[in-house]
């Protein structure tokens, strides 16, 4: 077919280059604490908040 593309995978679905065992990419688990450590602070929204009603209002 013209144009059409390449398909790596078999009429039955296999994906060809696959291991039959492979597991999909999963995410470490993050404890609470690392967690914690990527949102802000309660003190750094308010200086955020602070800051932008300080701003002109534009049209």
């Amino acid at each position: 077919m013209r144009g059409a593309a390449a398909s790596s995978s078999g009429a039955d679905g296999d994906t060809a280059g696959e291991s039959p065992g492979a597991q999909p990419f999963a995410l470490p688990m993050l404890s609470p604490e690392d967690l914690a450590a990527d949102q802000p602070s309660v003190d750094m929204l308010r200086r955020v908040r602070r800051g932008l009603t300080g701003l002109p209002e534009s049209d």
